[in-house]
């Protein structure tokens, strides 16, 4: 795959700018983005698992052959970093904002290039410390355990954690706490929510935590955690032999409101939420943060944050394109909570997109990358609804590529039956929107 890079990577030719780039972005968008190999991805990728995150050679592309040395990269939805890391590893400036406290935290982590001789000194402290404190102090555990968590948060552990592994947990978060630099913490807290957020196994009781399709196991053979979280850090250690040539700064915030000036990223590359839910994070995520300090009752109000829930707020709907409209209108025939999930889908995205176009820099490019979805067995079609929004707000379209979701690395929820689940049947593809800003 080859495409022109930049004529000049320190100064802009403002004809090659704007017209060359613009040809690139085309003829990127209709290659081949499936990526089915996964040849020198970074291994920071898979530090921590993430539902439905897009491949890295991805934003890697765009970042390669649309921008130059000094260009500054923006994922005002960043979730896992993937886009952050790509531009770290080709020497950008970037930035992230997500509303989710688990994508903070992880993305933070990868971030950051470590001392793996620091890493594994702490590491072996953490591992001592923690299987003495299990062995000789449980009771003082277990006062631990009901002091730092409220009713509803220590109902919820209990339903999904061993006793065991509740006491192996506050023996490791209790080592992790003392840590002063903030970089190792950082990591080795995401290292200890890794191993409850799995692909397969992890040390709650439950299983499809990874897919965010949780269901209790009660005979569920449960590994150590102590254990799994020495083995995982060390696997990081061991793989984690590429440095970042740029750190990114990481934001907590809120795509509808990006807390930058006007006109100063080279670069979007973000990849919105799925329609209606169709992948609830928190309902995965509250398993590792409810450890981390955040109560069930504050989790719950944080969801309703979240673009397109399904929760009421007080906003007067803006005039959508006539797609939209018709949508909305076949799915309330059907359910009146759905379509209005949906329409403040439809709202949400409208004044994130809108905030994409008010700080992305003239002559440059926005991408989006989308999966259409079915709510009530109609097609909402995504990408043409979005496209339409990008279009009205100012945004040219320059093209929409398409690609094949690999259901097995996108972590998205999938059924191994003859007959398929609902969420499997309504997404299997992917579209990549590409916006111009004249």
């Amino acid at each position: 795959m080859q495409f022109p890079l930049f004529k000049d990577q320190t100064t802009h030719d403002t004809n090659y700018h704007q017209e060359d780039r613009k040809n690139t972005l085309r003829d990127i968008l209709s290659s081949d983005l499936d990526f089915v190999d996964n040849i020198n991805v970074n291994s920071r990728h898979y530090w921590h698992s993430f539902p439905a995150k897009f491949p890295p050679q991805l934003p890697a592309l765009f970042i390669k052959y649309l921008t130059n040395n000094d260009a500054v990269i923006l994922d005002p939805m960043m979730g896992s970093g993937t886009t952050l890391i790509e531009a770290g590893i080709l020497g950008r400036k970037s930035f992230g904002i997500d509303i989710d406290p688990l994508a903070i935290l992880n993305a933070n982590a990868k971030i950051k290039n470590i001392d793996k001789r620091k890493v594994e000194a702490y590491l072996n402290s953490i591992v001592i410390n923690s299987i003495k404190r299990c062995n000789d102090e449980p009771p003082i555990l277990e006062n631990h355990l009901t002091e730092r968590f409220d009713s509803p948060t220590l109902e919820f552990i209990d339903y999904w954690f061993s006793k065991r592994i509740q006491l192996e947990l506050m023996s490791l978060l209790l080592e992790i706490e003392k840590i002063i630099d903030d970089d190792i913490r950082n990591i080795l807290y995401s290292v200890f929510s890794s191993i409850i957020i799995t692909k397969s196994g992890g040390v709650s009781l439950a299983m499809d935590l990874a897919h965010t399709r949780p269901h209790r196991v009660n005979d569920k053979k449960v590994k150590s955690a102590i254990t799994e979280f020495s083995l995982r850090t060390r696997k990081i250690v061991s793989t984690n032999n590429n440095e970042l040539k740029k750190c990114a700064i990481i934001i907590e915030g809120d795509a509808k409101n990006i807390p930058f000036r006007n006109e100063i990223a080279d670069l979007i590359i973000t990849s919105p939420p799925y329609a209606n839910n169709a992948i609830d994070y928190m309902r995965a995520h509250k398993f590792s943060l409810v450890w981390l300090g955040y109560k069930i009752t504050d989790l719950k109000e944080i969801r309703k944050k979240y673009i397109g829930a399904e929760s009421r707020i007080d906003i007067n709907f803006e005039e959508y394109p006539e797609i939209i409209r018709e949508k909305i209108t076949l799915i309330d025939k059907v359910n009146n909570k759905k379509s209005y999930a949906f329409q403040r889908y439809c709202y949400e995205l409208l004044h994130a997109i809108k905030e994409m176009h008010r700080v992305l820099k003239r002559d440059s490019p926005c991408i989006l990358v989308v999966a259409s979805s079915k709510i009530c067995g109609i097609d909402v079609e995504t990408h043409t609804c979005l496209t339409e929004i990008g279009r009205m707000i100012g945004f040219e379209i320059v093209g929409i590529g398409k690609r094949i979701i690999n259901r097995n690395r996108r972590m998205m929820p999938y059924s191994k039956e003859k007959s398929k689940s609902k969420i499997e049947d309504r997404m299997h593809q992917e579209y990549v929107i590409g916006f111009w800003k004249d």
